[in-house]
């Protein structure tokens, strides 16, 4: 009965913190400053997309020095919030400020080493065959001829 109890609430714990993950993002590459308000540099990027999200942000990991920029963690008041901006995010290829700036859901370890050796993967592919256009989408490594202007 411990051990039910014991595995019982380790899946409690683990869905809860994956809801709450559902409401967070990571943005990287937004540059830092020496005395800067985080949460007002994010909400800057955020209305630059057209969004006006109540939000938490700080910044992941210790200062070092160098040119290294910490990535952010942004906690917002729901997961629908979260999927908005995802899905602007592209848009900040266009912006002269933000281009170099990304935002990606808040994912648990063993995720971001699964999509980091996708990302290897994909690259591999498109120094082998340059004919196609590799990209991933859920989860998995798609290729489109490189004439085709499908995704």
């Amino acid at each position: 009965q411990a051990y039910h109890h014991g595995l019982y609430g380790a899946v409690k714990d683990w869905m809860k913190a994956e809801e709450d993950r559902s409401k967070n993002l990571m943005v990287f590459g937004l540059p830092e400053g020496d005395e800067e308000d985080t949460t007002e540099r994010v909400t800057e990027l955020f209305q630059e997309l057209g969004e006006k999200p109540r939000i938490e942000a700080s910044r992941i990991g210790t200062k070092k020095s160098g040119d290294k920029i910490r990535p952010i963690k942004v906690s917002l008041s729901g997961a629908s919030f979260a999927i908005q901006i995802l899905r602007k995010a592209r848009n900040l290829r266009t912006s002269e400020k933000f281009r170099f700036v990304f935002i990606s859901p808040d994912l648990t370890p063993q995720q971001r080493e699964e999509h980091r050796d996708l990302v290897l993967e994909l690259k591999s592919r498109r120094e082998k065959d340059k004919d196609k256009r590799y990209y991933i989408r859920s989860g998995q490594i798609l290729s489109a001829d490189r004439e085709s202007n499908s995704p």
